[in-house]
């Protein structure tokens, strides 16, 4: 009896502490949980990871960029020390002459016809390297006729009996130094332009310039510039003439490399004064580099008539005469116009 107490009492404790356990849980206040925050993703911003990816290479980018910037500003300087090089020897040239054979007044007119030309176009194109403007068509012009008088007078030595070290080393200084200046003029001097060749612009250049020699000039100066143009040209043509009939009618003689010589010398007058008719028509010809080629054409112009027939008294003398008054007149009208303007 004792014993089915004790068990029923054992089972009422039992069923008591569930029934309180279950009272308290379902009495208590329900446990709550946070949710979970579910944000929003940002879009994704490709230009923000193209800077942190640039970033993080910006050592080694910078470290590129920095070297070819030497490397451009390196042939930058070669360039021009190149045309200073170019130059230094043609008056190196010149007191050679002076030196050696005395200061007349024969040698002071051959000075004026050979060497002021070549000279004053170099330190034009010091200039134009200095300030980046060798892709100008104007001084790609001035660089392949650099490029002709210094391949021409390479043959007038190879011809004739002196072998000058001056003279050489000008000649050969204008054949490498204008083949450098062009090339980076059309390339650029990271050479990096893919838009045209040497060989396409050259061609492009020939045909701008067959086509401006044959134009209407646009000014009363344009016209003035392509009469004088056309007469270097017919004077040059004869020259031309005159070496292939030497050739046709002698040996190659040393006296062949002085028509070669004044032959060389027209050609280079001849694409100057047609570079001045091209800035007048486009009314450039107040830049410092038209105001100087127009000095310079005037000296080679009257430094040239007293060899011809008849001197300055004779037709192509006088011609020459007023050619050299035309572009002296043009060269000083234009200074003065920026002085004062």
């Amino acid at each position: 009896m004792i014993n089915k107490v004790f068990s029923f009492s054992s089972l009422a404790l039992v069923l008591a502490t569930q029934l309180a356990g279950s009272a308290a849980f379902s009495l208590a206040p329900p446990l709550r949980l946070p949710a979970p925050t579910i944000r929003a993703r940002a879009p994704v911003n490709f230009n923000t990871i193209s800077k942190i990816h640039r970033s993080s290479g910006g050592l080694l980018m910078s470290s590129t960029d920095g070297a070819g910037d030497k490397k451009i500003e390196g042939r930058k300087k070669r360039v021009i020390l190149g045309y200073n090089a170019m130059m230094i020897s043609y008056l190196l040239v010149g007191l050679s002459s002076v030196i050696n054979g005395g200061f007349t007044a024969n040698l002071l007119g051959l000075l004026a016809a050979y060497i002021v030309m070549p000279a004053g176009i170099s330190h034009i194109m010091i200039s134009a390297a200095q300030h980046d403007r060798l892709n100008s068509d104007t001084y790609k012009r001035m660089n392949l006729a650099m490029l002709e008088y210094g391949m021409i007078g390479l043959t007038v030595i190879g011809q004739g009996n002196t072998r000058d070290g001056f003279y050489i080393a000008a000649f050969l200084l204008s054949v490498i130094n204008s083949i450098k200046g062009y090339a980076y003029g059309v390339l650029g001097l990271d050479k990096s332009n893919t838009d045209t060749s040497l060989v396409q612009d050259l061609m492009n250049g020939t045909k701008s310039t067959i086509k401006g020699f044959f134009s209407i000039p646009k000014t009363i100066k344009s016209f003035g510039y392509l009469a004088a143009t056309y007469m270097l040209a017919a004077m040059k043509l004869s020259k031309l003439k005159e070496i292939i009939q030497f050739i046709q009618a002698n040996s190659v003689t040393s006296e062949l490399s002085l028509l070669i010589a004044r032959f060389n010398r027209l050609a280079l007058l001849t694409l100057m004064l047609y570079t001045l008719k091209d800035a007048a028509d486009r009314d450039r010809l107040g830049g410092t580099t038209f105001i100087q080629l127009n000095y310079l054409c005037a000296i080679a112009m009257i430094a040239t008539a007293p060899f011809l027939d008849g001197g300055l008294k004779g037709p192509l003398g006088a011609a020459n005469g007023v050619g050299a008054a035309f572009c002296a007149f043009n060269g000083i009208t234009s200074y003065m116009k920026n002085q004062y303007a």
